[in-house]
């Protein structure tokens, strides 16, 4: 972020019940970084780092251009408000909201940036054909607003932006084969009981050199129980995505590092638990280059275990007929 012609970036910002800490770099053009402050907050107890080594801006900025603040503020809601100041030898004070510093890293993320690269390809052409797995709008985001073309949402609960209400590892049973130009999936395949399943029923329905976009979880709580089955880093894509299940990766990627802290200290554990991380998304973009060879079969998870997702009912989870199916697509096709 350029502040009046000095350049502030932060590799992490992170909230611990009440304790604040931030740590990036800072340059400014003929001048020297003296002092940093947090504002905004009552800080109980503070302590500043400045002008320490930051191996990954020295080539461009010059040596010892890193900072790190760690405070102790009396009241949590203050950590959303705060500001960074930054005073130097010439008397010069700028300040920086952190939740903008946040905000720009954000925007880079490499999975932010997969996503846009899937919407340019798909958004092409408004004929596109597009499936979104697990799309209800449970949160109020309907994410098939994304897309130009037709977007057929998939549930296994009804909602009011769902078309068809079914389970994934039947999709074969629910759309004729090449029914779907693109895929896309957000923040579910982390409830797949079988998602290698899944992604063999994602080639069974989609056209030949069709794309999909799979976004979830390398590192995230617990969340819908019983129904949180898989955490996937960036490598566990090759399991699923492959010339077996008939497609190609063409891209991957991690985003939003995360600190992982025990609850409890374990001494045989010992300690540098801060060069751990783990990355609350992991995404994949794919291309279908054939027809999948594995015997893998359209599961009804109903069958293997006695759960159901959280909030289902009887009636939000009909047995949804091929027939019905293909009768529902075709009707939207044509309209």
């Amino acid at each position: 972020m350029n502040i009046d012609g000095c350049i502030v970036m932060i590799d992490t910002a992170s909230v611990f019940f009440n304790f604040f800490r931030i740590e990036g770099c800072f340059h400014a053009p003929d001048d020297r970084l003296t002092g940093v402050s947090i504002l905004g907050g009552n800080t109980l107890a503070t302590r500043i780092e400045i002008n320490r080594p930051h191996p990954g801006v020295e080539a461009a900025l010059g040596p010892d251009k890193g900072f790190c603040v760690q405070v102790l503020l009396d009241d949590q809601r203050d950590q959303f408000q705060l500001l960074v100041q930054f005073e130097m030898a010439s008397g010069k004070t700028i300040m920086a909201p952190v939740i903008d510093l946040c905000a720009e890293r954000e925007a880079a993320y490499a999975g932010r940036n997969l996503l846009h690269r899937f919407l340019e390809m798909v958004n092409r052409d408004d004929q596109t054909r597009i499936l979104d797995i697990g799309g209800r709008a449970r949160s109020g985001l309907d994410r098939s607003q994304l897309f130009k073309g037709k977007c057929t949402v998939l549930d296994v609960i009804a909602g009011d932006n769902v078309d068809v209400v079914g389970d994934a590892h039947m999709m074969s049973q629910l759309f004729p084969p090449g029914s779907f130009d693109a895929m896309f999936s957000s923040s579910v395949f982390e409830h797949l009981l079988m998602p290698w399943t899944v992604a063999a029923e994602m080639s069974r329905v989609l056209a030949m050199g069709g794309i999909a976009f799979i976004a979830t979880h390398q590192t995230i709580g617990m969340h819908d129980r019983p129904w949180d089955f898989w955490r996937f880093s960036d490598t566990a894509w090759d399991a699923l995505f492959n010339r077996l299940t008939g497609f190609e990766i063409l891209d991957r990627a991690l985003e939003n590092p995360q600190f992982i802290i025990p609850h409890f200290l374990n001494a045989s554990r010992g300690q540098g638990l801060e060069a751990a991380a783990g990355y609350v998304g992991s995404s994949v973009l794919v291309r279908k280059i054939g027809e999948p060879t594995v015997n893998w079969p359209p599961i009804r998870v109903s069958e293997l275990i006695e759960t159901s997702y959280p909030e289902t009912t009887e009636q939000a989870l009909p047995d949804f007929t091929r027939k019905k199916a293909r009768r529902f697509f075709n009707f939207n096709r044509k309209n």
